[in-house]
């Protein structure tokens, strides 16, 4: 999956101009992970496109449910092209006397005009014409699109709890319509928030490839999963008017199986069913022949949680489907007493090391720090989501993350994409899948190469961007910091205008003195503190003159 172009018809998107072509680098290498970096100053307009993406693809997801009008699918108010590399497989073919598959990127476009349904159209292998495509279009979207934001941007979370809503709809349409439920659980696109971290960090420990689970129990210095609980309000699960599917069902019954214990109780005036579950290689082999692999767990944890819709009125349901795209959602979402949830995961116990050498400690997953819970939710995404051609829009993964963690961060996302290695342990190949994510770190961008870090800034309020003009992978912080963020000094604001203020006082050769002990004293090492003193030598001569 790689994003080639787009362009927004119509009218402009946030900062971002209408009618123009936003043309992207695409790089086909097999070792690494596709990684758009977007860098610039607060207000540039780099998670604009993110926004972008975000709403292109909800548009193309509900285009494809059954529960939504024509009119919806025309959209009168909203255009777009765009262009990106799908990768595709084709089933069992004869390569002379040998049966195998060919795998190849698909060269994928969509027109979507005002007023006007979207146009599919494929070329391959390179063609320069494209082929219309008028059925089986969903297959012409990548495979998932996983959205995060660490900070207060939740505009980029409207069009995922949309969706959501869209996908509840399906449910309670089940019967009325023929391919909605089918759809709405298949899920395309999802939204990393606080109840998804939860849900990511259990799937990984109890069914992610030990390669993978190693690099999130090194980093978080994390033992074992201990134990957990689900909570599920079955009054509100079976006994309302919110019908239940087949799948759901289904799904139920397998988490009893793999609970080390469950039971029903009633709570006040409400009967819930509790499954708690304390881990051991058993256990992990039950919910690894019930649910197979990382993701598909995840996957029953995110549409369980859609249930929990069922607590915002029908009212309010209706007013966020039809929501306009300026409107922050999250902040119109009422925020439901936990205990009155359908679903939900608490009481996460880990085995957390705090000394190398001596025991590790239980304790709630909920303390550890903000960093450690966003390592998890970012990488462990990237970790479970083993599908080709998914495509990761992450708006400053990075916020929370000491300097340690910021320098590797490239390297551990290749590391969890990772498909192959050669005899040195190195990768050899990675998953056809790509990531844009958005940054301040010079750390991420001197892991990255030139033709993958886009610079913003705003010219007349309108974004643009550019590759740097320099090779960028493997240069230093400092270099960075100044040529993409412009930031010549290598230290603080404070630290400078203080420095600057105790040579223009210099008056005699008491003052200067009393400035050299103060920059041995009250100053650390720096290339600035260094200069001063080259400064304070020629200072010292013209006093010595004068006084001559």
């Amino acid at each position: 999956m790689k994003i080639k172009s787009v362009k927004i018809l119509g009218d402009n998107f946030r900062s971002l101009a209408a009618n123009k072509l936003y043309e992207f680098n695409v790089s086909f290498r097999e070792d690494r992970l596709s990684t758009k970096v977007f860098a610039g100053l607060n207000g540039s307009g780099k998670s604009n496109f993110l926004e972008l993406f975000s709403e292109i693809f909800y548009f193309l997801e509900i285009y494809h449910l059954d529960t939504v009008s024509e009119e919806e699918k025309n959209s009168k108010n909203f255009g777009f092209e765009i262009e990106y590399f799908l990768p595709y497989k084709s089933s069992s073919v004869m390569i002379g006397e040998i049966e195998g598959s060919v795998s190849y990127d698909k060269h994928i476009r969509i027109i979507k005009p005002i007023d006007y349904k979207p146009e599919f159209s494929v070329s391959i292998d390179g063609a320069i014409t494209f082929e219309r495509v008028d059925e089986d279009t969903h297959l012409l979207l990548p495979k998932k699109i996983i959205a995060y934001t660490s900070g207060q941007n939740e505009l980029i979370s409207n069009p995922y709890y949309k969706l959501k809503y869209h996908y509840f709809k399906a449910f309670e349409n089940k019967g009325k319509i023929e391919k909605g439920d089918e759809l709405a659980e298949n899920h395309r696109l999802f939204f990393l928030d606080y109840n998804a971290n939860f849900s990511i960090f259990i799937a990984n420990m109890l069914l992610g490839e030990d390669t993978k689970t190693s690099i999130l129990k090194k980093v978080l210095q994390i033992e074992n999963l201990v134990s957990f609980r689900i909570t599920l309000n079955t009054d509100d699960l079976f006994k309302k008017v919110l019908p239940v599917s087949e799948n759901i069902a289904e799904n139920l019954e397998k988490l009893k199986c793999c609970a080390t214990l469950w039971k029903e109780k009633k709570v006040g005036k409400y009967n819930l069913l509790l499954l708690d579950f304390s881990i051991d290689e058993a256990i992990k082999d039950t919910f690894k022949f019930h649910f197979k692999n990382a993701f598909s767990l995840f996957k029953v944890f995110y549409e369980l949680e859609i249930f929990n819709l069922y607590l915002v009125n029908s009212i309010t349901r209706r007013q966020i489907l039809n929501a306009n795209k300026t409107l922050n959602i999250s902040d119109e979402m009422s925020k439901p007493d936990p205990s009155r949830l359908v679903f939900r995961i608490e009481k996460i116990v880990i085995s957390k090391i705090f000394e190398e050498g001596k025991s590790e400690k239980d304790i709630y997953y909920k303390s550890l720090s903000d960093g450690e819970h966003q390592f998890n939710e970012v990488v462990g995404t990237v970790m479970m989501m083993q599908d080709e051609g998914c495509l990761f829009l992450m708006d400053e993964p990075d916020t929370h993350f000491n300097p340690q963690w910021r320098a590797k961060f490239i390297k551990t996302l290749n590391l969890a994409a990772a498909k192959s290695y050669d005899s040195k342990g190195n990768i050899a190949t990675v998953r056809n899948q790509e990531l844009i994510l958005t940054t301040h770190s010079p750390f991420v961008i001197s892991d990255s190469f030139s033709e993958d870090v886009y610079k913003f800034e705003k010219v007349n309020g309108l974004i643009q961007f550019t590759n740097p003009k320099f090779q960028v992978y493997g240069t230093s912080v400092s270099i960075i910091l100044d040529e993409i963020f412009e930031k010549s000094e290598g230290i603080s604001e404070m630290a400078k205008k203080e420095l600057i203020d105790m040579v223009e006082n210099i008056q005699t050769m008491n003052d200067l003195k009393n400035v050299v002990e103060r920059l041995n004293r009250d100053f650390g090492d720096s290339v600035e503190k260094f200069d001063l003193f080259s400064k304070l030598r020629n200072i010292k001569e013209q006093l010595e003159k004068r006084e001559n």
